[in-house]
């Protein structure tokens, strides 16, 4: 293999566009100097702005030519901008206009941010659904200055904006192709901008028109999640460690998503069963440990040696499995589908293996719908019922019996 000189002719990085997690268009290259792989987003998150992401793609290309690639800062997580710099208002802004609402309901937001390792106080959100607020926001605001002409932000009011504005936002961001839940998002942060509108250091504005009148245009439906096969399964996890193995199977046998990976700690969970609570929504979960779920993690434990009391997971610098916007496990398993090619084409994400042992257990004679509230660490609700407790399908049979066979084995076989 050819050495690479100080004269090897730097590689341009490519122009790539990605739906996952609202990362849009962006460009990825490795830093030449740490080794690590880096990702530059330009902020567009839609298809239809190739055009304006090709013209900043270029600006940005000719700097990293000419100067090189941007020095590493490490791993701190970067603090978010203080309340003035979350919308930068101009100095013609009328008080009272959309831009200063939307600017105030930002900070508002922003300071109800909690941090990573924090407890989950009431009325906190995590950082990166912040960051979706606040992309929400701006996709309103250039939507309208798009329709009215570029500032008109900055000098509308209340009363300037028009059921035809809204219906039109809620139009656009159908289109772009935003799924149902997305879409509600959008809306109900122009919501949360109208009813802000109606404190007293705003004016104590309200809309001159009804707001549940208006038309509603939905996004995508949600497509019916495809449940793996035996083959796959079986595939995937010859490919694993004996760490991947026992996330794989906490996610099958314990209904464990990529959040529960990382905060699960040593001792919480033994050969009878596990307690512990889903910190999204409070509920309790415990239960019994299924024999091949606890061998798979004793299988792990041996070899990793993590202290009582300490995560069970943890990526190769220390830090949890998930933590501000990086998720190890989602690009531990994309990486492995990519290795795994065609064998995986039609297998969805981590998340798919919660689905399926949901719907094993599901399936159980006699399984209440409290079992599988407190699998899920989710609220009662009658929906769960619908999906998971019926009959398995035909063609869902061979895997959901080689799914309930495996977690009986009390060894840990090469499967």
């Amino acid at each position: 293999m050819a050495k690479r000189g100080p004269n090897r002719r730097k590689r341009a990085p490519k122009l790539l566009f990605t739906e996952n997690r609202g990362i849009g268009w962006h460009v990825s290259f490795r830093d030449p100097s740490t080794g690590s792989p880096t990702r530059h987003r330009f902020g567009l998150v839609s298809r239809g702005d190739e055009a304006a992401a090709r013209i900043e793609y270029h600006k940005w290309l000719g700097e990293y030519l000419a100067h090189g690639a941007p020095k590493p800062t490490g791993r701190k997580v970067t603090p978010l901008p203080p309340p003035t710099e979350v919308v930068t208002l101009p100095t013609e802004a009328v008080q009272g206009s959309l831009l200063v609402v939307a600017s105030d309901l930002l900070s508002s937001l922003q300071a109800r941010v909690r941090s990573d390792d924090g407890p989950r106080r009431r009325g906190s959100i995590a950082a990166p659904v912040f960051s979706d607020r606040r992309r929400h926001v701006r996709d309103f605001l250039e939507f309208l200055n798009s329709t009215h002409g570029r500032g008109a932000v900055a000098s509308m009011r209340l009363h300037d904006l028009s059921m035809a504005d809204v219906e039109g936002f809620n139009r656009w961001a159908a289109q772009q192709g935003y799924s149902d839940s997305q879409v509600s998002k959008r809306m109900q942060m122009v919501k949360a901008i109208i009813d802000r509108a109606g404190r007293p250091e705003h004016g104590g504005q309200v809309l001159s028109w009804n707001w549940d009148s208006r038309e509603a245009f939905h996004g995508k439906a949600t497509e019916a999640r495809t449940l793996p096969s035996s083959s796959q399964l079986e595939a995937v996890l010859a490919e694993c460690s004996a760490r991947e193995r026992a996330m794989v199977w906490m996610a099958i046998g314990l209904g464990f998503g990529q959040r529960d990976l990382a905060a699960v700690r040593v001792g919480q969970i033994d050969r009878q069963g596990y307690d512990l609570r889903r910190g999204k929504t409070g509920i309790e979960r415990y239960g019994e440990t299924p024999p091949y779920v606890w061998a798979c993690i004793s299988r792990y434990m041996e070899e990793a040696q993590r202290p009582a009391g300490e995560l069970l997971f943890v990526t190769k610098r220390g830090q949890p499995l998930v933590h501000g916007r990086s998720d190890s496990v989602t690009q531990w398993w994309t990486r492995l589908r990519g290795r795994l090619g065609d064998e995986t084409k039609t297998l969805g994400g981590f998340y798919v293996l919660r689905h399926l042992g949901a719907t094993e257990l599901g399936s159980r004679p006699g399984c209440s719908l409290g079992q599988i509230r407190r699998w899920l660490g989710h609220g009662a609700s009658s929906n769960m019922a619908d999906v998971y407790m019926r009959p398995v399908a035909p063609e869902q049979r061979e895997v959901v019996e080689w799914v309930r066979s495996t977690l009986e084995r009390s060894d840990v076989a090469e499967r």
